[in-house]
């Protein structure tokens, strides 16, 4: 019997996951916050030179976000404007936040990220797990988006 498309394209989409661990030295409190509070996001959310024009968090179980951005993602690209939003679908203080992920590069698109925390010596070991692409454009980009936010957001946490 052979695989229906929709069952080949379930299955694709399970494997187009970003994963990605870091330690960084900062108390889990202040990695939760540098997540859900909309003033330490403006800080550090996006890839390089990303700015954030707005951002809005409701944290709890069926509260939304918002994020608006700005600026060149890649060296050699044009400056485009973005906006993401989505619900936290669970929210553990200082230990986990998932939300659901919509983003205006990906319209087609509604993801799952989640953030756990823990403590580890020398820091928090922060894991995010980034899942339901549609596509493998889609999961490089986001791929390559998370890695360069996350730089941001350790250098924020370990130089402040």
């Amino acid at each position: 019997m052979a695989t229906s498309v929709v069952e080949n394209q379930t299955a694709k989409a399970e494997k187009l996951k970003v994963e990605m661990t870091r330690v960084i030295k900062a108390s889990r409190q202040r990695v939760f916050d540098a997540w859900t509070r909309p003033e330490m996001i403006r800080q550090w959310f996006g890839p390089g030179p990303i700015s954030i024009t707005e951002a809005d968090t409701d944290t709890r179980v069926d509260g939304e976000y918002s994020i608006s951005t700005r600026g060149v993602v890649k060296p050699g690209e044009v400056e485009r404007s973005g906006h993401v939003t989505g619900r936290y679908v669970r929210v553990e203080p200082y230990d986990l936040v998932a939300f659901t992920w919509k983003a205006t590069w990906s319209p087609d698109e509604e993801s799952l990220v989640t953030v756990m925390l823990r403590d580890v010596e020398g820091g928090t070991e922060m894991k995010l797990v980034h899942e339901g692409f549609v596509t493998a454009e889609s999961h490089q980009g986001h791929s390559y988006g998370w890695s360069n936010g996350l730089d941001k957001l350790q250098r924020l946490l370990e130089t402040n």
